[in-house]
């Protein structure tokens, strides 16, 4: 199975040129939205670009998408799994959007929640906005500004795949044995990502 995954598109509707760019270059069965759809909304965006990706697509919004966007989701033809579980052929999808702490137009989450949520989930696909503490989370200066939340349910789930977005500065692929964890970057800029689950191969994409 291939997955496209995209993170920060940030109100970019050009980003859907560049997923039909991909498309015509490789093949995947669905399409992963870590969030940041739009740029403090408006929601109307994340229903219209949504609407207009190709393949099956799965999302959770981010800290700079307004609340509403949780709502234009669940209207579009994508698969909202902010809080919730859905399935991708044998493969279960938990996601959490938004963020613990910091600047957030007020989707939050706390890191019991999540440790709880995701790690109940074993083995399955986890699609967050914010990465898990310590891994493809770093700011300039050194920061960690990943959730502790999210890494304790990896540590407790082991799930095959993270895709999450937010940390601008750390696009790139950490590939343990039990896990491969994606930033595809910010889609705004012309970044996404190639995950393939049956090979554990992944494509770092560049427009």
């Amino acid at each position: 199975m291939k997955l496209l995954a995209l993170a920060d598109v940030h109100g970019r509707d050009d980003v859907v040129y560049m997923v039909q760019e991909i498309q015509g270059t490789h093949d995947f069965d669905a399409v992963l939205v870590a969030g940041d759809i739009t740029d403090f909304g408006p929601p109307e965006f994340a229903r219209e670009f949504l609407d207009a990706l190709p393949a099956r697509v799965f999302a959770v919004p981010g800290n700079c998408d307004p609340p509403e966007v949780i709502d234009a989701i669940e209207a579009s033809r994508a698969t909202n799994v902010h809080m919730k579980r859905s399935i991708l052929g044998d493969i279960k999808i938990a996601g959490i959007g938004g963020v613990n702490g910091g600047f957030s137009m007020g989707i939050r989450f706390r890191d019991d929640f999540a440790a709880s949520f995701l790690g109940s989930c074993r083995g399955c696909i986890f699609l967050t906005h914010q990465p898990p503490h310590g891994i493809l989370d770093e700011v300039p200066g050194g920061r960690h500004i990943g959730s502790m939340g999210i890494r304790k349910a990896v540590e407790i789930a082991k799930p095959v795949l993270v895709v999450s977005g937010h940390v601008h500065e750390s696009r790139g692929k950490v590939i343990t044995p039990d896990t491969i964890f994606v930033n595809p970057g910010p889609a705004r800029d012309g970044y996404a990502a190639i995950v393939d689950l049956d090979s554990r191969e992944v494509i770092m994409l560049e427009r």
